[in-house]
């Protein structure tokens, strides 16, 4: 088991470490130069994010400036981006089926290097790496686990922060063309990247319930081997794919490469989205995601789930680069392993310009998967909000606060309310 410290002494640290908070302003820094696939929660997007410049008078700059310069450096002179980044997650549910509480971290070694730049033409080439350590912190269960296993609800209420280990989450060749209009990548992927995203939907750092970020109508397979490519049909239309190895264990990223030629169990989506422009793709648009999931089975051919297939439509506008309110809804027969067949979820993002701070709040309901859970169980309602706090551009705490109504693997309560608190360094 993963220890670091008790929730109580974290808490403490946290406010004293309020108290200093410092004011941040921007400038130019080589890190903007990333190319990237993908949202929020890619690998470029993240290291473009967490490597932006601070001032002076960032606390976690200031205390160790030689790091920061000697990564700007390295990307000014070959190309290369990385970081180190740590989050952890706290939560404590009003009532339980068994276990009321999880404590979780993911320490992440993110990587990016453009090996291939042609500026003339607008193209690049670049290796994405990501290593990850996802763990629980001396409780039972991992916070991903609290909600199904802990509460009886038919949902994730802490998304990505499992205990599965060590796992590769990238290692793909990303190419891309005409100023990145045109892009395809292969190798290690993470379709939760670029699947169905808008500017709310990391787990580590906005809504941490699956209600709010990728669409649990859709059997998302774990990160394997695959391909997907994405192209900008106009000035505002834009079409992404990917085709995926459905049978995936991150922890054994070679086997995975082996059974997506060997056994053709496959993962595929197609989204066709409307922007308002290409530059803000991922914070304006209009998309239509249809996905399909074959049957998936171990390695003696017994079925671990049922083949699946859906689709789900998103919206979301960032209004005065303040306001994000969005809508999503997904529909699906519940196979492939998603958590829903059905899902409306509504909800309003607010940012608050160089601070960096953010609140969110989203509500949600669902029809719980026939095929993953049992027949016939109730819908769930779903309500989140958050509070991110920027400590520093590198320090984020980010008070959080769930309500389950009606449980659907847990008929005894009609209500469970869970409070959890979430830290995220970046260096």
């Amino acid at each position: 088991m993963f220890k670091i410290y008790e929730p109580l002494a974290m808490a403490t640290a946290v406010l004293a470490l309020a108290v200093c908070r410092p004011v941040l302003s921007e400038s130019e820094s080589s890190f903007d130069d990333i190319p990237v696939f993908g949202g929020p929660s890619s690998t470029g997007a993240e290291l473009k994010a967490e490597n932006a410049p601070a001032p002076t008078g960032d606390l976690i700059k200031d205390l160790m400036p030689g790091w920061f310069a000697a990564k700007e450096r390295i990307k000014q002179e070959h190309g290369l981006a990385f970081g180190l980044n740590y989050s952890t997650a706290y939560q404590k549910a009003s009532d339980a089926l068994g276990e009321d509480n999880a404590w979780g971290g993911i320490f992440q070694l993110p990587a990016s290097w453009t090996v291939m730049q042609n500026r003339d033409k607008g193209s690049t080439g670049t290796i994405v790496f990501k290593a990850e350590n996802r763990h629980k912190i001396s409780t039972d269960l991992a916070p991903q686990d609290l909600g199904i296993q802990g509460i009886g609800a038919a949902s994730i209420t802490a998304t990505q922060f499992s205990d599965k280990g060590w796992i590769l989450t990238n290692l793909y060749w990303q190419h891309k063309l005409n100023d990145g209009k045109l892009a395809y990548i292969v190798g290690q992927i993470d379709n939760t990247d670029f699947l169905d995203i808008y500017a709310a939907i990391n787990p580590q750092s906005a809504f941490m319930n699956l209600s709010f970020s990728t669409n649990p109508t859709i059997g998302i397979v774990d990160q394997g081997f695959g391909v997907a490519g994405g192209a900008a049909l106009s000035d505002n239309i834009y079409l992404v794919g990917s085709v995926t190895d459905a049978r995936a264990d991150p922890s054994k990223p070679g086997t995975s490469f082996k059974d997506f030629f060997d056994k053709n169990e496959y993962f595929k989506h197609i989204e066709i989205g409307y922007t308002t422009a290409w530059d803000r793709r991922y914070l304006d648009n209009i998309h239509l995601v249809y996905w399909e999931s074959d049957r998936q089975t171990d390695d003696a051919g017994v079925t671990k789930e049922p083949d699946g297939s859906g689709w789900t439509l998103s919206a979301a506008y960032f209004y005065q680069d303040k306001y994000l309110p969005f809508l999503r809804y997904g529909d699906s027969d519940g196979g492939g392993g998603a958590l829903n067949e059905k899902l409306l979820s509504v909800g309003l993002g607010i940012y608050y310009g160089e601070s960096g701070d953010a609140f969110g709040v989203g509500l949600s309901k669902s029809t719980p998967s026939d095929l993953t859970f049992a027949p016939g169980l109730e819908d769930q309602y779903t309500g989140e909000v958050f509070y991110r706090y920027m400590l520093s551009k590198h320090l984020a705490i980010t008070p959080d606060l769930q309500y389950i109504k009606d449980p659907a693997l847990n008929p005894n309560e009609s209500s469970i309310w869970i409070a959890g608190i979430r830290a995220r360094l970046t260096l």
